[in-house]
């Protein structure tokens, strides 16, 4: 499957208003990785600064969403943005 295809695929999964998504921010040793949850990295930065800001624009724009941030100590902070629905 190429990239365009594979980013058109996950852009149609993640608008849809009936999956709920969380955005990942990690430390990983070597800065902070964003990612949705079961995907591939979207970028890497370096410091949390950075990383929480982009993680906090994607979660935005996928509402409903939920963004974890994941520290190298185990310590894990989450905010959810949009109306949470029940499983």
């Amino acid at each position: 499957m190429s990239l365009a295809r594979r980013m058109e695929s996950e852009q149609h999964e993640v608008g849809s208003a009936t999956h709920q998504r969380r955005v990942i921010v990690a430390a990983d040793g070597r800065g902070w990785s964003v990612r949705f949850e079961g995907s591939h990295q979207l970028g890497r930065y370096s410091n949390v600064t950075q990383a929480i800001h982009r993680g906090r624009r994607l979660a935005r724009q996928h509402k409903p969403a939920g963004l974890v941030v994941r520290y190298l100590d185990g310590e894990e902070e989450e905010a959810w943005y949009g109306e949470r629905e029940d499983p």
